[in-house]
């Protein structure tokens, strides 16, 4: 038999990226091995089979593999990459491609695009400098530090080139960058080579840099996201969404323990929520009350990525498309069925979304004389109850101001503290400023999409159902014979 028809997959991989100088999607490179003859695969999903056995080989070879995955479902050569750019591993045997999650204080990539330029041509010493001095200027619980107003503190606060650097911080980036929260951003781009230090101790922009600064979305980005684990975070909020960060803080640790050093219920929960802030900045998921919902950008770039664990499938990419199809057309459902139902009827709705969120005592009002007042309850604040007015409106109309001040004025005869509007509706921009005026009552405002979030995580016309689906996970495979091998030694 010839090479040609003994060639196994992996080994059809390797031939194929060889030739091919540059690294390539796993669907692709398994259409080229196919197309071209030289292996067969029994798999009914032979593209699926290749990612997975690259990823198997990856994780348990580490450094020894022929491949590399450059992102997401790309993989490329080992030998194409430097001997100096090799990322060693620690005392324990992990590479940097299995504890992938490295930097804790993410920040917003639109903020290390500005702050990369201002640091550029920037002493090393000048910059850690002024983190240092940071670090000294923290104060007590007693007499804490505002570091709110950078214009202020700037010239007070900082002297030599501590004071240069941060207002050219602050400058540079038009005031959109605290110069005294950057920390977090520095560990990015010196973790990540977008920055490196000369000869002379200056920092300047690699060319991995420049393309993440150049170009958003592209490969130095897609890299980024994949290591940091934003597309695994992406994946769970479309797999769950809508979803709140407290559903998402037991999948989000788990794949911590897999991917990264950080162990502190404290640090899980941060990273979770400077991670989803990255992305609802960036417009791939929106937050929606306490809630986070992916978008058809997200969706998109998950697709792009392929999911982020380096198992993901097409399959999977397609329920999580048809799972987002599904909510928006039950959402739009719910708005139809709102805007045409009873006025009274949508009033003891009301009424079992209030009771759901903990609400005591809540009650219907009657028809008539009601002041503008449709619903009355109570609300345990810390260790106080207190009484709270709803009036509901159930139209398209725009709530105007004079509804709220009606409402606010109608406090008194229910001797309720505060109130709350809930429409099918909009408000206008003037209620809505209106709401939380200074040394008036405070007037909650929840309009018609807030209510159908409300309604959906309560399971009140709308219930939530699972799915199970299979995950590929490489690292079982990977380390059974590690772990064999450490028993052995250790008899």
């Amino acid at each position: 038999m010839t090479a040609k028809q003994t060639m196994s997959l992996i080994d059809a991989a390797f031939h194929v990226l060889d030739e091919a100088g540059h690294p390539i999607h796993y669907a692709k490179l398994t259409d080229q091995i196919l197309e071209r003859g030289i292996a067969k695969s029994a798999s009914k999903t032979p593209a699926a089979s290749l990612n997975a056995v690259l990823a198997v080989d990856i994780k348990g070879k580490g450094s020894s593999s022929r491949f590399r995955r450059v992102s997401a479902g790309v993989y490329g050569l080992r030998a194409w990459v430097a001997p100096d750019t090799h990322q060693a591993g620690d005392s324990t045997g992990h590479t940097d491609d299995d504890r992938r999650v490295k930097v804790p204080l993410f920040p917003l990539y639109s903020e290390v695009r500005q702050l990369m330029p201002a640091w550029d041509g920037r002493l090393r010493s000048d910059i850690t400098g002024l983190h240092s001095t940071f670090a000294h200027l923290r104060g007590t619980p007693q007499e804490p530090v505002d570091w709110t107003s950078p214009d202020e503190w700037i010239p007070k606060r900082l002297k030599g080139s501590d004071q240069t650097l941060a207002t050219a911080i602050w400058s540079h980036s038009k005031g959109a960058v605290n110069p005294r929260h950057t920390y977090g951003h520095w560990l990015l781009v010196c973790k990540y080579d977008f920055m490196r230090e000369g000869p002379d101790g200056s920092m300047r922009v690699t060319s991995r840099g420049a393309n993440f600064v150049s170009q958003p979305g592209g490969i130095a980005e897609q890299e980024l996201d994949e290591g940091e684990g934003l597309v695994k975070l992406l994946s769970m909020v479309a797999e769950r969404g809508p979803a709140r960060p407290g559903e998402l803080v037991e999948p989000w640790g788990e794949y911590l323990s897999r991917r990264s050093a950080f162990g502190k219920e404290s640090t899980i929960k941060d990273t979770l929520r400077r991670r989803l802030r990255n992305l609802v900045e960036r417009g791939f998921t929106v937050r929606s009350s306490t809630q986070y919902t992916i978008t058809d950008s997200g969706l998109a770039y998950l697709n792009q990525t392929g999911g982020g664990d380096g198992a993901g499938t097409d399959e999977l990419q397609q329920l999580l498309t048809l799972a987002k199809a599904q909510n928006t057309s039950i959402r739009d459902s719910i708005q139809e069925l709102l805007s045409s139902m009873d006025p009274i009827a949508f009033e003891h709705l009301v009424k079992r979304v209030l009771e759901a969120m903990d609400y005591d005592n809540v009650k219907v009002t009657k028809p008539s004389n009601d002041g503008g007042v449709d619903v009355v309850a109570d609300i345990e604040l810390g260790i106080t109850s207190v009484r709270e007015v709803v009036q509901v409106k159930r139209h398209k109309k725009t709530i105007q101001r004079k509804d709220l001040d009606a409402l606010r004025g109608s406090l008194h005869r229910f001797d309720a503290v505060r109130g709350t509007i809930i429409t099918s509706g909009r408000f206008s921009k003037g209620t809505s400023a209106a709401a939380f005026e200074r040394g008036a009552a405070p007037i909650t405002l929840i309009d018609g999409a807030k209510l159908i979030d409300l309604l959906i995580e309560h399971e009140i016309g709308a219930r939530k159902k699972s799915i199970e689906v299979l995950e590929l996970d490489p690292d079982a495979f990977a380390d059974v014979g590690l772990q064999d091998e450490e028993g052995e030694k250790g008899q």
